[in-house]
């Protein structure tokens, strides 16, 4: 890997690979279209820290507007993180159509190239029992239905090389302040709705840098497609952090039976994701972050 290029590298666990790749020596072009004027604050925060490496280039754009075979002309990797806000259910349809066909235009541009898609455990819906990489898709949240449709764009490029991850709920410095974690290090509760958040994702949790990690050892396999499951491996990783951002224990209303688990052994003997960050040392450097961001310039966590 020499060069690669990144959708929406301004994001949570975009501007994480971004850092983690040129700590790597690697070229990293960035795209990005800022598109929500509430981060102004976070993207300038960011921008600052990555426009200081040589090898970092940023392209102020949306995918639907540039011209990708041109910037991923020399790029050996594509990451494709960029998705969009679904939470508004009033324009879901839309915008799943309009990011199937942002994902169709990264595809083309990935030809000849290694491809890492970034999936969900969304796609497989509510589901009781192990879940491994074959388990079949049943998603119910718009996220999952549109990661389920990308997923399938992906696995029908015959002869091209695609890695697929899905993740659980990713947390670390920068997660978005609508989830659990990261609302209750900022309000000390937590949001109405918190527990839907545990059933998208399957009651896991992974930190960003571990994840960061993964992504690399992915796309440095470069022989054929695979996909992964991302997780934890320890049981009910999401409700530990939960009670320790909010200092208390929480009552869910589900017996432990009819929770699922998510298998690690892919992960685990093909990436070597194993011992990684325990829930308490990751939401220990989210708060530590988080404090000092609010410090250095409060209105990164106005929205």
């Amino acid at each position: 890997m020499k060069k690669v290029f990144i959708t929406g590298g301004l994001g949570f666990i975009g501007y994480h690979l971004t850092e983690f790749l040129l700590n790597k020596g690697i070229e990293v072009v960035v795209m990005d279209g800022k598109v929500d004027k509430r981060r102004k604050a976070e993207y300038e925060m960011k921008e600052m820290m990555l426009l200081r490496n040589a090898n970092y280039k940023q392209m102020n754009s949306r995918i639907e507007d540039a011209s990708l075979d041109h910037l991923t002309r020399e790029c050996d990797t594509i990451f494709h993180l960029s998705t969009p806000n679904l939470l508004n259910d009033n324009r879901g349809s839309k915008k799943l159509e309009e990011s199937l066909t942002c994902t169709r235009k990264v595809m083309q541009a990935s030809s000849g190239k290694v491809l890492v898609y970034v999936s969900s455990t969304e796609v497989f819906g509510t589901h009781y029992g192990s879940i491994t990489e074959r388990t079949p898709h049943h998603p119910r949240s718009n996220s999952g239905k549109l990661k389920s449709a990308e997923e399938g764009i992906a696995l029908n490029r015959i002869g091209e090389t695609v890695k697929i991850l899905r993740l659980p709920l990713v947390y670390g410095p920068w997660q978005p302040s609508y989830y659990a974690f990261q609302y209750a290090l900022l309000h000390h509760k937590l949001p109405q709705k918190y527990e839907e958040e545990r059933i998208h994702f399957h009651d896991d949790a992974v930190y960003v840098e571990d994840v960061c990690h993964a992504m690399y050892q992915a796309a440095k396999r470069r022989e054929q497609s695979e996909t992964f499951n991302l997780t934890s491996g320890r049981e009910g990783e999401w409700q530990r952090g939960v009670e320790w951002c909010i200092g208390d224990s929480i009552d869910l209303q589900e017996e432990k039976k009819l929770r699922c688990g998510i298998s690690s052994k892919q992960c685990a003997s093909k990436l070597g994701f194993s011992n990684i960050t325990s829930i308490e040392e990751g939401l220990h450097q989210q708060r530590l972050h988080t404090e000092k961001m609010i410090a250095f310039d409060p209105s990164i966590y106005l929205m």
